[in-house]
Parts: structure tokens; C-alpha cells; sequence
């Protein structure tokens, strides 16, 4: 096929640096003060526009060479593809992901990579989703998509900590239609995790199905806003209790005041209780603002499928940016340069997804918001996230995926960017995340933890391809209230240097 080959447009970029930095610690029990350096290699791949195969993201890794302490391997790996293997009809997903992360949400949490915890391990997770879709003669829309999530992990520098390796699977499918100001969805989902511990002794029953059917009726009051009801029936076994099954029902809605909000939502009764998903966002000419409220069940595994990475910053400059760059290919190559020239962090802080055995009732609440000024770029996020395991028993588990099963986690943090001249800009980060139990934990009723990560800097342009940075960073991690465990800090002071080719 000529005429496709020639659409097709592939492009790489490969980046590759250097970081020192000597960090200075505070506190009982802490490793001495030592010289950390660092090497980073990375390949960015963006292609396939106008081809059947797209691939998209990033593969790299960190080499951290310290004294006095082991040496360090970290991947930074994110890659996403689709491929369309037969025209408009049939396609297959597939993402891996692999970065560093933290096994107990109550342990230290540095984001300076050379820092050393026994909390830290690295996470990986890797999925492959076939599925069809199209629109039969009566134009009835139809889908049916498989996706298939697993997650391995390896323990990282002095730890030997490590999550289980897990599996989740997710069937869905969607019959829908629409005519005139009525509309009708049916819909099915089954849902089965593996929690990898099969075989522990004192574990039975490691996995769990979550099977859910519903029909949702639609009405179209405007252009601007829909309404719709629900209901359906539940059957969901988690094999360690008796299985759960009932009648489900509720209601949602979709508006769309003007073409820069949004803001989207439903309710549900389930035997838990109410279920809710929530999102609203707004954007003027230089501010992005988004809002999400949820409640419902949820694995570990499903959470690192559904957000890998956490929330970028990218979507909210992009989101800022789409009034003036209205053009989606444009503006997507004016975001990137405006991150590399800004030095903010790719990452919003979002609460830890940490291993569970069982299902879990996740209740999250977050607001964000980037202001773009002139010289000035401000971001800020703010979020609170209660999980309480739905059944079964952590007994089994290491002592550190034990502690976190029921806890809560309430944190924020602000990225501040500014521009000194046209190749360098100051950029300052302060992060706080505060875990407690919940008040059915006993097994942790005494446990509050405090981590707090701040960070200033200077970043600036030796060439359009070569870039530098030093800056001051701080990390302390506190349990108040606690016997065993008492506070921590940690002074860093670092340089680096980066080229892309």
C-alpha cells in the first residue's frame, strides 16, 4: 500500500545525561554523607500517523553509581501502541510501563531518586487489550474489548521488597444507540484479579470476579445537556466471603455549558453502598482547572492500567494551550518545548497505588489547576484518597503490604516556574502527603506519617539541544506518635547536564 506507507512518519529522539549530587543526612539510623552520581539515557518515540501501527512514549533508565552505599539500576519506561489489524474494525491496545515506587504509603517517600529507602521497589505493568468495534446497518454502535493487565516487580538498590506479581482482566461490551433526543447503552463488564500470592501458606482464595450488567436510558434536554438512568444487576465473588449480588440503579448526566467546560458525572446504588464517578474542567486562554470525585471498587493492578504514570502536567498546558493552538499537532510540539524551556516536573503528585491482595473501596477526591503567565507558570493539585479492603486478609503478606490496607492519604503540591531570561528560569517544587489509618485498622492505630519533598533550582539552555540545572532540595519524612519509628532528613545539593541528539 504506497499511498500508506508514504503517511506514516516516524521520529526519534534519543537524549542522554549527567547528574551529581551529595546529600547530607539528618537523623538516627541514617546512612553518612556521600557523593551520588547519576547517568540517564532516554529514546523518545513518537510514530505511525497515517499508519495501521502507532506508537507513542518513552524508553530510558537511570544508572546511580554511589559511594558507600550500592550501586542502582531505575527504568523509566512508557510506551503505548495501537494497532489496526483490520481496517475501521478490529484493533489491539498495548502499554508497558516500568519506574521506581514505594511498596507502603505509612514508609518514605523521596522523590530524589538518590535518597536511599527500603520502601522503594521498582513497579512494572504491562497490558494487551484486542477489541472490536463499528456500526451495524440500524445504527447500532457496538464493542467488545479484552484487556489484560499484568504486573511483575523487582526489589530496587539494598531492598529486597517486592510487590507479587499480579493479573488483571477486564471484558467488556457495549451495545448503544441513539434517535432523535432518546438514546440506550447496554452494557457488560466481568472483571477477574489474581493476586499472586497462590500457594502462600494461610492464603486461599486468591482471586476475585466482579461481573455487572446494566441498561442505561438517555434523554438529550438540550445541546448542552443530557440526562440519563441506570440500573442493573451485580454478582461479584471474592472467594474468601460469600459472593455479593443484587440489583444495582442510578442516574447520571453530561454538560457542556460552553466548549471550554465540562463537566460529566453518574451515581449508583451497589451493596457497598453509593458508588460515584465525577469530572469537571474548565479552561480559559491561560488557565486549566479539573476537578474529579470517585467512589467504587477497584485492584492494584487496575489502578496501574488505568493511570501508569499519574496525572501529567502536558494535559493541562495542552488544555491551556488549545485557544490559542487550536491545531492538536502544534500544539503538542509547543507543550513539549514550553516543559524542556519551563524545567517543571512531567508529574502531578497523585495518591500512591500501593499492592493489595483483595479489592479494594477506593473514595478520591483531587483539584488541579496550571496558570500560565508571561514569565510566570504555576501548578497546584490537591487530593485526599481513602481505600478500605472490601474482604479477605493481608495475613499472609510481608509485614510492609500489611500496614497500608486501610489507610488514607491526603496530600498537595505546587510547581512554580520563572522565566529569568530567555534560556534560563528559576523553578521551585514543594510537595506534602500525609497518611493515617482509618479507624477500623487497629493493627496501625498509632501510625501517622509525614512526607514532605521541596526542591529550588536554575535551569537554563547552553544550545538548543544541550540544557543544565543545579538547585538546593530538601526531604523529611516524620511518624509522629510512633515508637519505633522516628523522623529523617535529608539536605541535597545537585548539578546536571543533559543533550539531545
Amino acid at each position: 500500500m504506497p499511498g500508506v506507507a508514504h503517511a506514516e512518519k516516524w521520529t526519534l529522539s534519543a537524549s542522554a545525561g549527567a547528574t551529581g549530587t551529595y546529600n547530607h543526612y539528618i537523623g538516627a539510623n541514617q546512612p553518612k554523607d556521600g557523593f551520588v552520581a547519576c547517568l540517564m539515557a532516554s529514546l523518545a518515540i513518537h510514530g505511525g500517523d497515517g499508519g495501521r501501527l502507532k506508537l507513542n512514549g518513552t524508553l530510558g533508565a537511570n544508572q546511580l553509581l554511589c559511594t558507600g552505599q550500592s550501586n542502582s539500576f531505575a527504568p523509566a519506561v512508557n510506551l503505548a501502541a495501537n494497532l489496526e489489524v483490520i481496517d475501521k474494525f478490529f484493533f489491539i491496545d498495548a502499554t508497558a510501563s516500568a519506574s521506581t515506587s514505594f511498596v507502603s504509603p505509612f514508609g518514605p517517600q523521596p522523590a530524589n531518586l538518590t535518597i536511599p529507602t527500603n520502601n522503594r521497589y521498582i513497579s512494572e505493568a504491562y497490558s494487551v487489550s484486542p477489541y472490536i468495534k463499528g456500526v451495524t446497518a440500524q445504527k447500532i454502535s457496538y464493542s467488545l474489548r479484552d484487556d489484560n493487565v499484568w504486573t511483575p516487580s523487582s526489589s530496587y538498590g539494598d531492598s529486597s521488597l517486592k510487590t507479587p506479581s499480579t493479573y488483571y482482566n477486564n471484558l467488556t461490551g457495549q451495545m448503544s444507540s441513539s434517535v432523535g433526543y432518546w438514546g440506550w447503552t447496554l452494557d457488560y463488564s466481568r472483571q477477574y484479579y489474581d493476586n499472586g500470592v497462590n500457594g502462600v501458606t494461610g492464603v486461599t482464595g486468591a482471586a476475585s470476579t466482579l461481573q455487572t450488567a446494566r441498561a442505561i436510558g438517555s434523554y438529550q434536554v438540550d445541546p448542552q445537556l443530557s440526562l440519563s438512568l441506570r440500573g442493573g444487576y451485580e454478582r461479584d465473588n471474592f472467594s474468601t466471603v460469600p459472593i455479593e449480588q443484587g440489583v444495582i440503579y442510578g442516574a447520571g448526566m453530561s454538560w457542556r455549558p460552553t466548549e471550554r467546560t465540562s463537566v460529566d458525572g453518574f451515581w449508583e446504588h451497589h451493596f457497598f453502598g453509593s458508588s460515584y464517578s465525577a469530572q469537571a474542567s474548565h479552561r480559559l486562554p491561560n488557565v486549566a482547572l479539573s476537578a474529579n470525585l470517585s467512589r467504587g471498587l477497584s485492584s492494584y493492578p487496575q489502578l496501574a492500567f488505568q493511570i501508569p504514570g499519574g496525572v501529567t502536567v502536558a494535559q493541562f498546558i495542552d488544555a491551556a494551550f488549545t485557544t490559542r493552538i487550536p491545531d492538536p499537532v502544534a500544539r503538542a510540539q509547543a507543550v513539549a518545548q514550553f516543559l524542556a524551556q519551563t524545567g517543571l516536573p512531567p508529574i502531578l503528585i497523585s495518591p500512591l497505588n500501593f499492592y493489595t491482595a483483595q479489592i479494594s473501596l477506593q473514595q478520591t477526591a483531587s483539584a488541579s489547576a496550571v496558570w500560565i503567565g508571561k514569565l510566570n507558570t504555576i501548578g497546584f493539585t490537591v487530593f485526599r484518597s481513602k481505600s478500605d479492603v472490601i474482604a479477605g486478609t493481608e495475613a499472609a503478606l510481608p509485614a510492609g503490604f500489611q500496614f497500608a490496607t486501610n489507610s488514607t492519604q491526603t496530600g498537595c503540591g505546587v510547581n512554580y516556574s520563572y522565566r529569568l531570561s530567555g534560556f534560563t528560569n528559576l523553578v521551585a517544587t514543594a510537595t506534602y502527603v500525609r497518611t493515617t489509618p482509618n479507624g477500623g485498622d487497629d493493627a496501625a492505630n498509632n501510625a501517622r506519617t509525614n512526607n514532605f519533598n521541596t526542591l529550588i533550582g536554575l535551569n537554563t539552555q547552553f544550545s538548543p539541544k544541550t540544557s543544565g540545572s543545579v538547585g538546593l532540595s530538601y526531604f523529611t519524612f516524620d511518624s509522629p506518635g510512633s515508637t519505633n519509628v522516628g523522623s529523617a532528613s535529608t539536605v541535597s545539593v545537585y548539578a546536571s547536564i543533559s543533550h539531545t541528539f
